[in-house]
């Protein structure tokens, strides 16, 4: 990889497109130091191709606080800056969902901001991998990620800005979105949308969703589109 020095952050470098490439070659800030003024940004591999199944570091990788995500080879951020303030950017950039996991899992892991937020679009992207890849593995590992946001980070929230370039942000509900992923993922006027975790069927997937989330020890109420905790 070729080292190249500057002051501006998490900027594109390079875009290397090819229809037989498989990674896509971006530039981005890593850790170590210049020789000279400014942060180095080193080229680094983005993974393109969702359908491959997800191979898991560790069992509870992208989960609460396991930080095996750092350790994997094949996260391309594991040495990359990500802060508060660029994790959005990147992830607008990255070319897939795969990527865009492992750029949350890795915030996740380092406790970059607020990790409900965090949590939540691990799921979401781990959701979107198995929709691609119909690998079971990632969609058990997708279920397990969003019982993690319920277990954890119940009440967390994102901000949208409203309107865009305003720099108003208005406080959103991550556990409503969950439900939403959850029990009705393709309604259009749904911010977050994906294929249904459970079955295609839409009422099934509603029937099967309340059985899993009932195991986890909650209960959806679907007038209100919110999450309750067993008693």
């Amino acid at each position: 990889m070729i080292n190249v020095y500057t002051e501006m952050t998490q900027r594109w470098l390079k875009i290397l497109s090819s229809g037989l490439l498989a990674v896509m070659v971006v530039g981005i800030v890593g850790c170590g130091k210049s020789d000279g003024d400014g942060d180095v940004a080193t080229l680094i591999e983005l993974p393109t191709d969702d359908t491959i199944p997800l191979d898991l570091e560790c069992a509870d990788v992208g989960l609460f606080t396991e930080t095996c995500v750092l350790d994997d080879s094949t996260n391309p951020y594991r040495n990359s800056v990500i802060t508060e303030d660029n994790k959005f950017d990147l992830d607008a950039e990255a070319p897939s969902f795969t990527a865009k996991f492992f750029l949350w899992a890795t915030a996740l892991a380092r406790g970059i901001g607020a990790p409900g937020e965090n949590q939540f679009y691990v799921a979401y992207n781990l959701h979107l991998m198995w929709g691609a890849s119909n690998s079971e593995l990632t969609r058990l590992q997708a279920l397990r990620a969003y019982r993690s946001y319920l277990d954890n980070y119940f009440d967390s929230l994102t901000y949208f800005e409203i309107p865009l370039e305003s720099e108003i942000f208005f406080p959103q509900s991550l556990n409503l979105f969950t439900g939403q992923l959850l029990f009705d993922p393709t309604t259009a006027t749904n911010t977050y949308t994906g294929p249904r975790l459970f079955n295609p069927d839409p009422m099934v997937n509603r029937d099967m969703a309340s059985v899993e989330v009932g195991d986890w020890g909650y209960v959806y109420l679907q007038d209100t589109e919110r999450f309750e905790k067993n008693p």
